[in-house]
């Protein structure tokens, strides 16, 4: 069953075993049409994505991303994440980062939605990994490898996180509602900026 958005958000989890299970289709134009969903700057649509689902490939883009990219040794596929500099804000290019960003989080949590796990495997601005997934696609000089998520369905039971709430914000009105540990904490003070820091032990990964 599809979750609804809320529940999707609190409950997402990054997941690095994957079952030796294939992804439909169908779900994977799915979470490729939410990445696509998300907003850009100026609506430029400055991203570009590349799907694998060849074990060889994935362990190539592994071997340029190090150990920390060991997740596409097992997942069902991946996505290569490049920004577009020929579509992006000619004014200030690196946007394609905050956009890249949008659409990676979109499609993390749509695959979620849909029962599918993922994690997200950074690439830019390790420019020695950028470098090493351009060559490995041969791509264009305004293709930027941005980041890699792994896709697949997780190999264990996900479970459930530990409720909490993390806050790390600034008021200037005079009042504010703060919820931490489930609770709605009137907080009164002056027209002042205040700033509020709750510390968490818990958090996601």
């Amino acid at each position: 069953a599809i979750m609804n958005t809320l529940e999707t958000i609190f409950t997402r989890k990054s997941v690095r075993q994957f079952k030796n299970q294939k992804v439909d289709e169908k779900d994977i134009k799915t979470i490729l049409k939410a990445g696509m969903s998300g907003p850009t700057c100026v609506n430029s649509k400055d991203w570009s994505f590349i799907v694998v689902d060849d074990p060889e490939v994935l362990h190539k883009m592994y071997q340029a991303n190090g150990v920390p990219a060991k997740p596409l040794l097992e997942c069902a596929f991946a996505i290569l994440i490049c920004g577009d500099y020929s579509k992006a804000f000619k004014f200030s290019k690196d946007y394609f980062a905050v956009d890249g960003s949008i659409a990676g989080q979109n499609m993390i949590l749509a695959a979620w939605s849909l029962g599918i796990g993922s994690v997200w495997l950074g690439t830019w601005p390790q420019m020695d990994r950028v470098f090493a997934q351009s060559k490995l696609f041969d791509l264009p000089n305004d293709q930027i490898p941005h980041s890699i998520i792994a896709f697949g369905y997780p190999l264990d039971e996900i479970k459930e996180k530990e409720e909490y709430y993390c806050i790390r914000c600034q008021y200037t009105g005079n009042e504010a509602d703060v919820l931490e540990k489930n609770e709605v904490i009137r907080i009164r003070y002056g027209a002042m900026m205040k700033r509020f820091t709750f510390e968490v032990q818990e958090g996601n990964q």
